[in-house]
């Protein structure tokens, strides 16, 4: 078999961001976390996936004899879809727009700014389509309530583009090359905090803080000792606890004692 197993996609996590502002700033790439403006829809359907259809108006026109001789195309359309599976305040804001916590309005959708993001667990490679200019969300069909399956909603974001026809921005990631975290010993008091800054190199040797990247997971090692929030260990009991980061496959430590 011929060909680079490297290249074949598997992906194994995504995230949908919205932004009402259509000014909002875009990170500056893929190894950025979204910044202020932008809100994550949380828990997606990852059997629904993110579908995209396209569809234009197309005419054939031929000459004599049954030759092709030219194809009109004009009125391009993008749409993508999503579900979501969780309901917070983003989620319900797509859902009815234009209605409050205590009542609910006929729904009038709004110019949006939608980011779609999509990672590869076993590459470490994200990727993000951001709109140009922006879309318009609407419920998808029916959503469907009951007792025997989780609640969601599917969206369909109708993509418009600039003047220039640019519908994405695109942003791909650079590979992960080294994870560290500052420091790799701490020792705390009992109900103490103490800061942890994990930082990642990147394949061009440049180097980014991931501390508060929702994608750099904490653990602990022992709860019962120390555990650990955004980088922030606190000090449980007497005793020793590992505190791990973890970002796109690499790990690192810090070996806290608290007496």
């Amino acid at each position: 078999m011929s060909g680079n197993t490297t290249n074949a996609r598997l992906w194994t996590d995504a995230d949908v961001w919205v932004a009402a502002n259509l000014s909002t700033a875009n990170p500056a790439d893929a190894n950025t976390a979204f910044g202020a403006g932008w809100n994550l829809l949380g828990l997606l359907d990852g059997d629904d996936g993110m579908p995209e259809t396209r569809d234009e108006d197309t005419a054939d026109y031929y000459a004599w004899g049954g030759i092709i001789v030219r194809t009109s195309r004009k009125n391009f359309k993008l749409t993508k879809k999503f579900s979501t599976i969780e309901d917070n305040a983003y989620t319900r804001s797509l859902l009815w727009p234009g209605s409050t916590s205590s009542q609910i309005v006929v729904p009038k959708p709004i110019n949006t700014k939608i980011a779609f993001e999509t990672r590869d667990a076993a590459t470490g490679l994200t990727e993000r389509l951001i709109t140009r200019n922006y879309a318009v969300i609407t419920l998808d069909g029916d959503r469907d309530v009951n007792e025997t399956d989780l609640a969601k909603a599917t969206f369909a974001a109708v993509i418009y583009p600039d003047s220039n026809g640019v519908l994405f921005d695109k942003q791909t990631s650079q590979a992960v090359t080294a994870l560290a975290v500052a420091p790799t010993t701490k020792a705390l008091a009992v109900g103490a905090i103490g800061a942890i800054t994990a930082t990642a190199t990147l394949a061009d040797a440049s180097t980014r803080d991931v501390t508060l990247d929702p994608q750099c997971k904490w653990t602990t090692s022992n709860a019962a000792k120390a555990t650990v929030a955004y980088g922030y260990a606190i000090g449980v009991a007497a005793g020793t606890a590992n505190i791990i980061a973890t970002y796109q496959g690499l790990t690192a430590t810090c070996a806290v004692t608290v007496s």
